[in-house]
C-alpha cells in the first residue's frame, strides 16, 4: 500500500507506531530529522543569499529615483556583509523550534505585545510588527501548504504519532511552512536595511526557495517510514476551494446586485414588436390555443437529441458540422421527426425570437476576429445549452448582469490575448474546456453560475499574478534603460558643446569622455534631487577645457587650478573610481593644468588633440566611454524618429487613444501575435507590448504604431464584452433593415 493511496483519511483506524519510545527514540528521530533538514537546505539557502547581490544591483539600475537607488545599493552591501550572520540566525531559529517541539511546546511565535517573561527566557521567536511582511509571510506559507499538501499531511500524521500528545498541523509542524518561513523572516533582523528591502527578500524566498522544501519533506517522510513511523499511512487528495479567496474589485461582477438593462436589446425588442408579422400574430383571434403551441419540454427534448448527435466523440475545439444560424433549421427538422411540429402546431413567437437571437449571437461569436479561433470553437459549443437557458430565463438578453451571460462575457474577455504559444501547458484552454464541458453535461440542472464565475476569476487571478511580475520586471528594465539613455544624451550634449573646435591635451579629453562622462550621467539621473550639483559638474567641463586650451586668452591661476582639482576629485569619488586610479588621474590632470598655464617647471611635451578631430573617437575609445555612442550623432533614442510619418489621420488618432491594457493583433515575420500594452514610458511615450505570459515583445513610439495601423500589420482588439458587442451589431443590422424598408 503506497502513501499516495486514495483511501479515506481515518485517524481512528490509523495503525499506531510499534516500538516507538517517546523518550530516547523520539529524541533520536528528531535529531536525525533536524540533521536531514539543515543538511539539505543550508547549501541552497547560501546560494539564495549569494544571488541577492545581483538581484539588488538590477533593481538599482532600474531605480526611478535617487533614494530608491541608494536603498538598493545599501542592500547589496548589507546582505553581502551579513551573509554568514543570516545563515547563523536562521539556524538558531530552527534550533529553537526543534527544542520547543522536543519539549512538546508548539507555540513557536508570539506577538511582541503578547510576550511574557517566560517567553523571553526561552528565546521565543517574535514576529515583526509589520503588516506588509505578515501578509507576505502568509502568502508564502499558503503557497507551500497548497503545493506540498500531501507531503505535509503525511509529516503531520507522523509527527502526531511521535509526540502522542495532540494533533500536529501545518502551524505546529517543526519543518512546516509556518515554522520555516517565520524562522527565515525573523533571521532578516540581522540586516540593517529598511523593511521594504526585507519584504523583497521574503518574496524572493517564495520565488527561489519554496521548490527546495518539497524534496526535503520527501526525505524526512522516507526516513520516518523506514524507521517504522506509520509506514502504511493512507492519504486522500482533497481539492478544497477556499471561498475566502479575494477577487479583484475591478472584475468582481458578483458584488453588483442591481440589474443593468441592455439598451441594444431594448431596441431589438421594439423593432420586433413593430414587425408586421408579429403584429398580425398578436391580433385578436390570432392567438394560438395551448394545444397548438410547442411546449418547452418538447423543445428541450429536440435540442438534447441534436446535442447528442453533434457532440458525440467530438473534441470541444473542433468545428461543428452546422453553423450557428443553421441550428434553427436543424431544430425544426428534429421537431418534425419527433412529431412535435405538425401543420397544427407552431413554436411560440417569443421562443422563435429567442432561437433567432441565440443563433445571431453565436454566429457573431464564431465570426468575431477579436477572439482566437480555438477559443471561438470551444465557446461555440455553448449555443445549445445557452439556447435552453435563454428559453427559460427571459433576463438573459435584457439584463447585462445575468450570471450565465456574465460567465460567457468573462471567459471571452479573458481569452482575448490567448495564443497556443503563451499557454504551453494548455492550462487556460483546459480551464475554458472544463467549464464548457461542465455546462454541457449539467445545464438542465440548476447550475450555480455565480460560483463558476468566482472559480474562473480566482483561476485567472493566479495566472495574472505570474504575468504581472514579468510585466513589472520588463517595464522597470525599460524605464531604467530610458532614463540612462536620456542622461547619456544630455551628458553628450554638454561634452560636445564644450569640446567642439577646441584644442585640449589628450589626457583632458580622455578624462572628460570617460570617467567624467559617468559623473555627468549620474548627476543627470539625480538632477531632480541635486540640480546645483549637476550644474557644477557641467560647468567644470567648460572651465577645464578653457583652462587646458593653450590658445586661451586668459591663463588660469593656481587658485583656480586647485578649485578645479577639488571639484574633479569630488566628482570622481561620486562614481566610485578606485583610490589608486583616482590619485593617478588627479595627479595627471593637475600636471597638465600647471604646465598649460605656465606654472610648471617641466618642459615635457603635451599631446594635443586637433580641434577638427576632437569628436572623432576610435572604436576602442567609444567602447570605453559611456557616452561615446552619442558623440558622433544627434539622435536621441528617447525621441521618435524625425522621418516617421506625422500625418494626423484616423490612424494617428487611434494610436493616441491606445492605453495600458489594450490588446492588439500584429502581423510579424514570426506570424500573428496578440500583444497587450503593458506600460507607457513617461520619458519617451513609448508603448511596451507584452504577450499573454507577460514576456516583452517590443516597444513602439505612437507614430510607429500609427504606421502599423496604416499598413495593416496591426489592428486593435475590441475590449467591450462579447454579448454587448453582439447585441449592438444585431440591433444595428435590424435598424438598417427596417430603415431600408421604410425608404422603399
Amino acid at each position: 500500500m503506497t502513501e499516495q493511496s486514495s483511501s479515506d483519511k481515518n485517524k481512528t483506524n490509523k495503525p499506531r507506531t510499534e516500538g516507538i519510545d517517546v523518550g530516547e527514540n523520539f529524541a533520536k528521530h528528531l535529531h536525525e530529522i533536524h540533521r536531514i533538514f539543515v543538511q539539505y537546505l543550508n547549501p541552497r539557502l547560501k546560494k539564495f543569499y549569494d544571488g541577492l547581490n545581483d538581484f539588488f544591483f538590477d533593481l538599482a539600475e532600474a531605480a526611478r529615483n535617487n533614494v530608491q537607488q541608494n536603498q538598493y545599493f545599501a542592500a547589496i552591501g548589507d546582505t553581502r556583509k551579513n551573509n554568514a550572520k543570516l545563515m547563523r540566525e536562521f539556524a538558531k531559529n530552527v534550533n529553537i523550534i526543534f527544542q520547543k517541539f522536543k519539549n512538546h511546546d508548539f507555540v513557536y511565535f508570539v506577538e511582541l505585545s503578547a510576550q511574557t517573561e517566560h517567553d523571553k527566557k526561552t528565546l521565543t521567536l517574535i514576529k515583526e510588527d509589520d503588516l506588509d511582511q505578515k501578509l507576505a509571510i502568509t502568502n508564502v506559507t499558503g503557497k507551500i501548504s497548497q503545493i506540498y499538501h500531501e507531503e505535509l499531511y503525511l509529516l503531520n500524521e507522523r509527527f502526531s504519532d511521535m509526540v502522542s500528545s495532540g494533533e500536529i498541523d501545518n502551524q505546529s509542524n517543526p519543518i512546516g511552512p509556518d515554522a520555516i518561513v517565520n524562522a527565515f523572516a525573523l533571521s532578516l533582523s540581522a540586516l540593517k536595511s529598511e523593511n521594504n528591502i526585507k519584504l523583497i527578500i521574503i518574496k524572493l524566498f517564495e520565488k527561489n526557495m519554496v521548490e527546495s522544501l518539497g524534496p526535503v519533506y520527501k526525505l524526512v517522510n522516507k526516513y520516518l517510514k523506514k524507521q517504522g513511523v506509520l509506514p502504511e499511512i493512507k492519504f486522500e487528495v482533497k481539492h478544497n476551494v477556499r471561498q475566502s479567496d479575494q477577487v479583484s474589485n475591478s472584475i468582481n461582477y458578483l458584488a453588483q446586485a442591481l440589474s443593468e438593462t441592455d439598451e441594444n436589446y431594448k431596441k431589438i425588442a421594439e423593432i420586433l414588436h413593430q414587425d408586421p408579422e408579429q403584429v398580425k400574430a398578436q391580433e385578436p383571434g390570432a392567438q394560438y390555443t395551448p394545444e397548438k403551441i410547442i411546449e418547452f419540454s418538447q423543445l428541450t427534448n429536440a435540442l438534447d437529441q441534436i446535442k447528442a448527435e453533434l457532440l458525440t466523440d467530438q473534441e470541444l475545439e473542433t468545428k461543428q458540422t452546422i453553423s450557428p444560424l443553421e441550428l434553427k433549421d436543424e431544430l425544426l427538422r428534429k421537431l418534425k421527426s419527433l412529431k412535435a411540429l405538425t401543420g397544427k402546431t407552431k413554436i411560440k413567437q417569443a421562443d422563435m425570437r429567442t432561437i433567432d437571437l441565440i443563433g445571431e449571437l453565436f454566429q457573431f461569436l464564431v465570426d468575431d476576429r477579436n477572439l482566437p479561433e480555438t477559443i471561438q470553437l470551444v465557446l461555440s459549443k455553448l449555443q445549445l445549452p445557452y439556447l435552453q437557458i435563454a428559453l427559460k430565463d427571459e433576463t438573459f438578453f435584457s439584463d447585462k448582469k445575468n450570471n450565465a451571460r456574465q460567465l460567457l462575457n468573462i471567459m471571452a474577455q479573458s481569452s482575448i490575448g490567448w495564443t497556443i504559444e503563451t499557454d504551453e501547458k494548455g492550462l487556460f484552454l483546459n480551464k475554458i474546456k472544463e467549464i464548457v464541458g461542465f455546462i454541457l453535461k449539467n445545464h438542465e440542472k440548476s447550475i450555480n453560475y455565480e460560483k463558476l464565475i468566482m472559480r474562473f476569476l480566482q483561476f485567472e487571478q493566479q495566472i495574472k499574478k505570474r504575468t504581472l511580475i514579468a510585466e513589472r520586471r520588463h517595464s522597470e528594465k525599460m524605464s531604467g534603460r530610458e532614463r540612462l539613455n536620456k542622461a547619456k544624451v544630455e551628458a553628450a550634449k554638454v561634452l560636445k558643446q564644450a569640446l567642439k573646435g577646441q584644442k585640449v591635451p589628450d589626457a583632458v579629453r580622455s578624462l572628460l569622455l570617460k570617467p567624467w562622462a559617468n559623473v555627468l550621467v549620474l548627476s543627470e539621473l539625480r538632477h531632480k534631487e541635486s540640480p546645483k550639483l549637476l550644474k557644477k559638474y557641467q560647468k567644470f567641463v567648460v572651465d577645464l577645457v578653457k583652462a587646458t586650451n593653450p590658445e586661451s586668452d586668459k591663463k588660469a591661476s593656481k587658485l583656480i587650478i586647485d578649485k578645479l582639482c577639488e571639484i574633479m576629485q569630488e566628482g570622481l569619488e561620486l562614481v566610485a573610481l578606485q583610490e589608486l586610479e583616482l590619485k593617478k588621474k588627479s595627479k595627471e590632470i593637475r600636471k597638465v593644468l600647471l604646465q598649460t598655464n605656465g606654472l610648471s617647471k617641466t618642459n615635457k611635451h603635451l599631446a594635443y588633440i586637433d580641434p577638427a578631430e576632437i569628436l572623432m573617437l576610435s572604436k576602442e575609445f567609444n567602447k570605453q566611454s559611456s557616452v561615446g555612442a552619442f558623440m558622433k550623432t544627434d539622435v536621441d533614442p528617447t525621441v521618435a524618429p524625425e522621418d516617421a510619418n506625422q500625418a494626423e489621420d484616423e490612424f494617428h488618432h487611434a494610436s493616441l487613444e491606445a492605453k495600458v491594457e489594450d490588446w492588439m493583433e500584429f502581423q510579424t515575420e514570426e506570424g500573428t501575435k496578440r500583444l497587450k500594452i503593458s506600460w507607457i514610458s513617461p520619458i519617451s511615450g513609448k508603448l511596451l507590448f507584452v504577450n499573454g505570459k507577460g514576456g516583452r515583445e517590443f516597444d513602439l513610439f505612437r507614430v510607429e504604431l500609427a504606421e502599423k495601423f496604416r499598413n495593416g500589420s496591426c489592428r486593435s482588439l475590441q475590449q467591450l464584452p462579447l454579448i454587448d458587442r453582439a447585441m449592438q451589431s444585431i440591433a444595428k443590422k435590424m435598424e438598417e433593415k427596417t430603415g431600408t424598408t421604410e425608404v422603399q
